[in-house]
């Protein structure tokens, strides 16, 4: 797995790489007072090609990571992608429905009654007449129920006189019989 380098890092040693290139620069071009061995020139070939492969080590280090930021700039692009298709996708829905309602909207202009002066819907004329007609089936019910318990209470009224008859017969009866004996 590469090794992760900040940029920060990646710039500190260019620079610190650009200052040695300086250096060695303002020494290949101050005058040579004394003859340089020949052996210096193949140090500074190697030191030179040191420097290239580190260039080029460091750029390939910054290549990686570009790489990875790309990739995941990649991802980001096709999540924001789908993010929009879905959200795309609903707003048509949306339309769809908005459609149908206007639609249904017209239609419902057929399900009502056109009356002189105002306009009343088939569902609530109906719901109209069933409450009523609930409303008289519950006043019925409460008359029957009245009238039951009239009813009742006559029955009752009656029974209590029949029984009061029936005393008053049984002591005229016991009296009458006291009498004639």
């Amino acid at each position: 797995m590469a090794q992760s380098v900040s940029n920060d890092a990646l710039w500190v040693k260019l620079s610190e790489m650009d200052k040695k290139l300086d250096t060695l620069s303002e020494v290949q071009k101050s005058p040579v007072l004394i003859q340089e061995p020949a052996g210096n020139k193949s140090d500074f070939s190697v030191v030179k090609e040191e420097i290239i492969t580190k260039i080029n080590a460091e750029t390939v280090r910054l290549g990686q990571s570009s790489d990875s930021h790309f990739e995941a700039n990649t991802k980001n692009i096709e999540t924001i992608t789908e993010t929009i298709q879905k959200v795309w996708n609903i707003v048509s829905r949306i339309r769809k429905q908005q459609r149908e309602a206007v639609e249904s909207q017209g239609k419902e202009k057929e399900s009502c009654f056109n009356f002189w002066f105002f306009k009343v819907r088939k569902t609530s004329l109906m719901i109209a007449i069933l409450g009523i007609l609930i409303f008289v089936l519950t006043l019925f019910s409460m008359k029957q129920q009245n009238d039951y318990s009239l009813l009742m209470e006559e029955y009752y009224r009656q029974g209590m006189e029949m029984k009061e008859m029936k005393a008053e017969n049984v002591q005229i009866k016991t009296y009458t019989d006291k009498r004639q004996k």
